[in-house]
């Protein structure tokens, strides 16, 4: 009797049992994300904008769920009323400070709407041209600085869910490609420090609300071997997140081709990630149809960058608030397609 083809079965059977299987892909409540950057709305509703679609006046969350929205993402400043070095300061009434996110957090959840927090952990924008500590914590030093991050971020989640604005997901850091608050040592030339504040931010929110979805966000949806090398600097040193989050802008990231290519190439590398389009221009179809493609429904979604903002290509509204229809026609298509696809409508 030939026992070696036995044998070799019962071998490739055990070698199969000992690799751990993917986990089950994020079930979003929503289905998929269909997602906006708010956060300009509040202070120009406070100048008297007023919201119109098709004539008749509305809420501003309530005309965007009319047409299929059911994602916020709002970003948040620690000090928005102090400059940096780059940066005027971002407002001096406040906005985007944690008491105006909250505000507008609580509005976002009385709407039925999911609510993504953008953590800048500077006092005005961070981007991958800057990505400043904020000036209350400037002269920390760095363990000192760790736990600050870790801190601030879970008592402003502790404060969010008190008040009736728990989030949904949070992001640790806004396109921190770079690093983040690089002026003080957490950059990607230096991966433990940039670890250890992600780590201490991550499992910050994890404290706060074991449920809540950790996002980490850069901005190179067009480039692949640059995305999985900063992915696989961030699990080598045992950086823990839930979504991998791209910016995608023709502008800056390339023709949308290249979106496809880079997130099917991520999708293969990594089956413990789900993947969001976290910032996006007018080419939402494009942005849509690449993250309902991925395998496994982990493509979760989009969010359109600011669509309230009409100096920009992507506004969905004109300067008197009211809804451009051709702009906004694309997400009512979408909507149609979701509300026909089971386990998908918005």
């Amino acid at each position: 009797m030939n026992l070696s083809r036995p044998l070799t079965i019962l071998m490739l059977l055990a070698i199969a049992l000992s690799i751990p299987a993917a986990p089950p892909p994020l079930r979003i409540p929503q289905g998929y994300i269909v997602g906006a950057d708010i956060s300009s709305v509040q202070a120009a509703e406070d100048r008297g904008v007023k919201y119109s679609d098709n004539g008749t006046p509305a809420d501003f969350l309530q005309i965007l769920k009319n047409h299929g929205f059911n994602y916020i993402r709002l970003r948040t400043f620690v000090d928005p009323t102090k400059p940096t070095p780059r940066d005027r300061p971002y407002s001096m009434q406040g906005y985007c400070d944690l008491p105006h996110t909250i505000t507008m957090g609580k509005r976002v959840k009385s709407a039925g709407m999911g609510l993504l927090i953008d953590f800048h952990y500077s006092d005005s924008w961070a981007d991958p041209q800057k990505q400043y500590t904020p000036s209350a914590w400037t002269n920390l030093a760095f363990p000192d600085l760790v736990k600050q991050l870790h801190d601030y971020t879970r008592d402003s989640v502790a404060q969010m869910k008190t008040a009736g604005a728990r989030p949904d997901m949070v992001q640790i850091g806004n396109e921190i490609t770079p690093g983040l608050m690089v002026d003080r040592g957490g950059s990607v030339t230096n991966w433990p420090q940039l670890a250890a504040l992600l780590k201490a931010g991550a499992a910050a929110v994890k404290e706060a609300d074991p449920a809540i979805l950790v996002m980490l966000h850069i901005d190179r949806g067009g480039d692949n071997p640059a995305s999985v090398k900063w992915i696989d600097a961030a699990l080598a040193q045992g950086v823990s997140f839930d979504i991998l989050g791209e910016s995608c802008y023709t502008r800056w990231q390339g023709q949308p081709a290249g979106w496809r290519t880079n997130f099917f190439d991520l999708a293969a590398r990594y089956p413990n990630l789900s993947f969001l389009i976290a910032e996006v221009g007018f080419e939402t179809k494009d942005a849509n149809d690449i993250m309902r493609d991925l395998p496994d429904h982990r493509g979760l979604g989009t969010f359109i960058w600011e669509p309230a903002m009409n100096n920009t290509q992507q506004a969905l509204f004109d300067r008197t608030g009211a809804v451009l229809a051709n702009k906004m026609a694309p997400y009512d298509e979408l909507w149609k397609q979701l509300s026909t696809t089971p386990g998908a409508s918005p």
